[in-house]
């Protein structure tokens, strides 16, 4: 594949990282090997539905410089990593998936894959935590890549998916998602359902707030029974929603004195609302909010705690507001 080439099926291919609710918003980034020591990936805070072949970014790995009009991920490091243990790999997926994401913290077990999951994972293993886009983060994606597994559940994070093409890591995020939704604990049964008491809710505070949305999603009907609140677990989660999700009575009052000051909150025994600037960071919380939820449902199972420190949390959400969100959409 020619480097034009390649751009096009990463910009293809974040337009599919939506399309297969592998990510929210523009988390997560593609990219493709043109050369033995380059790649073309993703770049930073720019919104996948309108990506073009011109926006992708080439990354030279042995000089770690970059040819483009916008910059490379921040995560190019972990790419890197993947191409420089895996000479046969051509494509590579940073994604979000709930599932695997929700694995990723806790209860990750490789003898839960059959043999032939295995092998058309290439192998699963998990990665310790580090700060997005930082060299504690690659250091930790080297150190379990190293183990000769293909995908790698980055710890409170997402997951890393090596493929020798596009067709691969799709296919491997796919099924990645599959055995790990199988293996989550603490989910509740049912399907979503169209909760008439919190549509009703948010029809009568939707218009203190640019966009509002809600879900009724069972894993967040189930959280909004049991927690007062939640400290994130998940990096996006503290970045887009902040560091703790909390659960107010489904009192209209309470409702949008919460909403005033959080982006996202449960409402107790019915679901969750969520108000944004714009119906895609609406759609991107709500989603986010779910994903934690089933997050929190499967550590509790589990009896384990695990959070962001109150640092880290605080330091994503003030990047992600200061920074990071003025550059969606280029």
């Amino acid at each position: 594949m020619n480097e034009r080439e390649a751009r096009q099926a990463v910009a293809n291919a974040g337009r599919m990282l939506l399309q297969e609710k592998l990510v929210a918003r523009t988390w997560g980034n593609v990219s493709c090997r043109t050369g033995t020591q380059a790649f073309v990936i993703t770049p930073s805070g720019l919104c996948y539905e309108g990506m073009t072949a011109d926006d992708v970014v080439l990354y030279e790995m042995a000089a770690g410089t970059w040819t483009g009009s916008r910059k490379p991920s921040s995560e190019r490091g972990v790419h890197a990593a993947a191409y420089a243990r895996f000479p046969e790999a051509g494509f590579v997926i940073h994604t979000h998936q709930t599932y695997a994401s929700a694995l990723g913290l806790a209860g990750f077990d490789s003898r839960m894959l059959t043999d032939g999951e295995k092998t058309a994972l290439g192998g699963v293993t998990r990665a310790k935590y580090g700060l997005p886009g930082t060299k504690r983060l690659r250091a930790n994606v080297t150190a379990a890549l190293a183990s000769g597994a293909h995908v790698v559940l980055m710890s409170q994070h997402g997951a890393l998916i090596v493929g020798k093409d596009q067709k691969e890591a799709f296919e491997r995020a796919k099924l990645l998602e599959t055995v790990c939704k199988a293996a989550c604990k603490g989910q509740p049964e049912g399907t979503d359902i169209s909760s008439e008491k919190l549509a009703s809710l948010t029809e009568r505070v939707k218009g203190e707030f640019s966009c509002i949305a809600y879900t009724a999603a069972p894993a967040v009907r189930e959280t909004a029974k049991l927690a007062t609140l939640f400290r994130a677990q998940l990096d996006d989660m503290a970045q887009m929603i902040g560091p703790r999700l909390v659960t107010v009575d489904m009192e209209e009052s309470a409702v949008k004195k919460a909403l005033k000051t959080r982006d996202a909150v449960l409402v107790s025994g019915l679901g969750a609302i969520c108000r944004a600037g714009t119906e895609g960071d609406c759609e991107a919380l709500r989603l986010l909010v779910e994903k934690a939820c089933v997050s929190f449902l499967h550590t509790r199972a589990l009896h384990v705690s695990i959070a962001l420190s109150t640092i880290d949390a605080w330091l994503m959400r003030l990047v992600y507001r200061k920074k990071y969100s003025k550059k969606i959409g280029g």
